[in-house]
């Protein structure tokens, strides 16, 4: 930049105004400061494109065994990596490969990874899956979900929002189980009964149809289907897979609704399983 200030010299700075010598004075620091040789800096990332935003999601949901994990955990046994909570993975990769300014404060025990062929393929599969919404449209969805539909259906993404793409696996392996699982309750559970009425004892064969964990209760929720085609539900501290057979006795809790289809459900309290 030119330097288009007189020589301060020669300037009567005694005669001025305490505003008008404010006033040069910070003309002459600016004027500093635009004619320092220019040093560049990579800029804060603002946008990034949504799929290799994705596929960045998909590699760290990858590397946490295809989980979505809230919090870091670090091991006090020697060789045992840290396992990196996925909004922290994706957070700082984005750091470390723009070398924004918080790169520098990274932990000194994060690798460094790179999304794979198989997780590019992920994204397409995940961007498939989401298009069904267009032709839905987001009336009769929770704001959560609908926030989540907006945010996969820009080509761009901005920085701030790379917690909620961090999330993105999860919600659509989540919302396909879902899906498929609505289907087979309307399908091969729609004519459900109730078992027993509230307080009574009652005793089943169980398939397992869906498991969420709460962190709140530090336990999971179940819904199964019993061998006539009854639907309940219940919480367990124990982990016990899709699709496992188990002997159950248990208390009848409540008679509800399904919460995916309208059909008769059973919900249990003081549960007992058993192998089958």
């Amino acid at each position: 930049m030119a330097n288009t200030l007189p020589d301060p010299d020669t300037l009567n700075w005694g005669a001025m105004t305490k505003q008008e010598f404010k006033r040069m004075e910070l003309a002459y620091e600016l004027q500093d400061e635009d004619d320092r040789p220019i040093t560049r800096k990579p800029l804060p990332l603002k946008t990034v494109a949504l799929t290799e935003a994705l596929a960045v999601a998909y590699a760290a949901y990858r590397i946490n065994n295809n989980t979505y994990i809230k919090d870091t955990r670090r091991f006090s046994e020697d060789g045992t990596k840290t396992q990196f909570d996925n909004k922290s993975l994706v957070r700082m990769y984005w750091e470390k490969k723009h070398n924004v300014a918080e790169a520098q404060w990274l932990p000194s025990d994060f690798e460094m990874f790179a999304p794979t062929e198989e997780d590019y393929a992920n994204v397409q599969e995940a961007l498939k899956w989401m298009k069904r919404y267009v032709m839905l449209g987001l009336g009769d969805l929770d704001s959560f979900k609908a926030d989540m539909v907006a945010e996969l259906s820009k080509e761009q993404v901005p920085f701030k929002s790379m917690g909620r793409i961090a999330f993105a696996p999860e919600f659509i392996k989540r919302d396909r189980h879902e899906s498929e699982l609505k289907k087979e309750i309307r399908v091969e559970y729609r004519d459900s009964k109730h078992l027993g009425a509230e307080k009574d004892s009652v005793e089943a064969v169980i398939a397992i149809l869906d498991r969420r964990y709460s962190a709140q209760w530090e336990s999971y929720n179940y819904t199964a289907v019993t061998t006539e085609g009854n639907l309940v539900s219940f919480m367990n501290s124990q982990e016990y897979d899709v699709g496992a057979m188990l002997r159950c006795k248990a208390k009848v809790k409540a008679q509800t609704k399904n919460k995916l289809f309208s059909a008769d459900e059973t919900r249990l309290n003081y549960v007992k399983l058993y192998k089958v």
